[in-house]
């Protein structure tokens, strides 16, 4: 009877002991654009100020956002239409470290215009 309870007990302190174990964090949920599978980007942020839009793309992979630097509000495309826009800002800055879970952020305008 006693080697039951003990049983029992260690039983049960494995469960919660496990269950703890599986819990995971939610994921951010911030509107993005996904380049591509996980961000595996590691090293250090090029500068890609100037550069086209499409290039970007292409470069980095992860979390992208791309925003209309211009202030009208206009969707940037991130596929082949691309290659019309470019880079004005981008975060994080150039140099900057990367580990792979990074969101990037860049500012575009249509070619011809003025950043």
């Amino acid at each position: 009877m006693r080697t039951t309870r003990l049983v029992a007990v260690f039983v049960g302190a494995m469960v919660v002991g496990l269950s703890a174990c599986t819990s995971s964090p939610k994921p951010d949920s911030a509107p993005s654009i996904s380049t591509g599978p996980a961000p595996s980007m590691k090293g250090f942020m090029p500068d890609i100020i100037g550069g086209s839009v499409a290039g970007a793309v292409a470069q980095l992979e992860g979390t992208l956002r791309v925003d209309d630097a211009s202030g009208q509000g206009r969707v940037v495309p991130t596929d082949g239409a691309a290659t019309g826009w470019k880079i004005c800002t981008q975060q994080p800055g150039p140099g900057a470290a990367l580990d792979g879970g990074q969101k990037i952020i860049l500012g575009a305008v249509k070619t011809g215009e003025s950043c």
